[in-house]
């Protein structure tokens, strides 16, 4: 039987900040469908669209 292993503040830490740069990341595509919907174009997508690249990059980068 395995020992549950104890959390320490920096993993915490760094579970709080994956949860809100996936949070951010879920946010900033939401706001790119909508703008797409309403018919807005690459001038203000594509600023969102590289906001969210850089926040799945991070995300990335911490799981690897």
């Amino acid at each position: 039987m395995n020992a549950p292993r104890k959390a320490t503040t920096s993993s915490l830490a760094e579970l709080k900040a994956q949860l809100a740069a996936a949070l951010a990341a879920k946010a900033i595509a939401e706001a790119i469908a909508s703008y797409q919907e309403a018919g807005y174009g690459s001038l203000v997508t594509e600023p969102l669209c590289d906001a969210l690249a850089n926040v799945n990059f991070s995300l990335r980068q911490v799981k690897s």
